[in-house]
């Protein structure tokens, strides 16, 4: 019953099966909604700024929720992953000669970033663990972390074989050795059950168009209390102040009674220091609705019980089609890889016949959420046949 009402929140599902959730999630109806009526409002009442003000905190305490933070005062509202974990390190100081640890299975974003930090000399060196049969054994992570490392940085999925990392494990290494763990989870929240303080993460970065079912130009950063209370930030705004329009509307004060104070500079004490100015708001309106729809539907929760299943039936008969799939099952999360000498070819003949997967070089990427059924990832197997002996 769940999932079928769950679908009927989700246009895609009546037109085309959906597997490509890894590349961006299908808007639900909850988010466009809320976006129309927001901008709807605004066109005939004017900016509703209060409103948007409340909408940001419930945002925060949904996304800690899924993530299972200490508190919603944990989590910063910000433009993307990209720009949160930007924000995040330049608020961070690193000890002369430190080093960053990252995985060569992490998106772009979570390697070019430090190479950044290297070219300006705040950083020694920037060490890759390296890869083996699609996953980082983590005797590579104990190899790579010395005393001198300041941060990890791991993707709790990765974009390119699925692997699920274990966290945990790197994070208990990380911390023997005095680093930090910080993950992008942009694979993960929204499909996943994630437990930040139970896997011992100290940051964790994502935006909302993927696995969230909302709109670009919308993320989260959640900091751990550890790591927050040593944070200076280097760059601010009106937002990230201790007196920021959040702060004043939870006071029950009138926003601008009282000018602001800029003849001195003192951070928020929160993770909204990393949030500089005013958000992207109509973006987070519909990222907002959409947490909310997840939740209704305990998606997240269900992945055991409903949506593994999905991902083992199809890396099976995967198999089972003389295909090599390239994502280490033994930990898995809502991503199968598999090889093909010409992806974009199966891919684009998959889209002719209204199935949505991602080709990238030499595998086919599918990735399915919660909202599909057992029966979509059939018809992509039978498709797959059809290719093969056709081709």
């Amino acid at each position: 019953m769940w999932l079928e009402e769950l679908r009927s929140h989700i246009e895609i599902v009546g037109k085309k099966t959906y597997l490509d959730n890894a590349g961006a999630g299908p808007l639900t109806k909850d988010a466009a909604d809320a976006v129309r009526n927001f901008l709807d409002l605004w066109q005939s009442e004017g900016e509703p700024w209060e409103l948007a003000l409340d909408h940001i905190v419930e945002a925060k305490k949904y996304f800690a929720r899924l993530i299972n933070a200490q508190s919603w005062q944990n989590i910063a509202a910000v433009s993307g992953a990209t720009h949160g974990l930007n924000s995040l390190l330049s608020a961070m100081e690193f000890k002369p000669g430190s080093n960053v640890v990252v995985s060569s299975l992490n998106f772009p974003t979570g390697i070019f970033s430090f190479h950044a930090l290297k070219s300006r000399g705040l950083i020694r060196e920037v060490r890759v663990a390296k890869s083996i049969n699609g996953y980082v054994p983590l005797s590579e992570y104990e190899r790579l972390i010395d005393d001198n490392t300041a941060l990890v940085f791991v993707d709790y999925v990765s974009w390119i074989t699925g692997y699920r990392e274990r966290i945990r494990e790197i994070a208990e290494i990380a911390h023997s050795r005095g680093a930090f763990l910080i993950t992008d989870a942009f694979h993960a929240v929204g499909v996943l059950p994630i437990n930040v303080k139970r896997d011992g993460v100290d940051a964790l970065i994502t935006g909302t168009y993927k696995w969230l079912l909302g709109p670009h130009g919308a993320g989260f950063v959640y900091v751990g209390d550890e790591l927050m209370s040593k944070l200076k930030p280097a760059f601010s705004g009106w937002m990230g102040i201790e007196d920021n329009q959040v702060s004043r509307r939870l006071r029950n004060e009138k926003l601008f009674e009282r000018p602001i104070d800029t003849s001195t500079f003192k951070h928020a004490k929160d993770a909204s220091m990393l949030e500089w100015g005013t958000w992207p708001i109509i973006a987070f309106e519909g990222a907002l609705a959409s947490m909310k729809l997840l939740t209704t539907y305990e998606v997240p929760w269900r992945f055991e019980e409903y949506t593994k299943g999905l991902v083992e039936k199809l890396a099976d008969s995967i198999g089972e089609l003389g295909l090599k799939v390239t994502t280490p099952l033994d930990s898995h999360a809502a991503i199968i890889t598999f090889e093909y000498r010409d992806p974009y070819g199966l891919a684009e003949f998959l889209g002719r016949n209204k199935v949505v997967v991602s080709p990238r070089p030499g595998t086919i990427r599918v990735s399915p959420h919660a909202y599909n059924t057992i029966e979509e990832i059939e018809r992509l197997l039978d498709l797959v046949r059809r290719y093969i002996k056709s081709s």
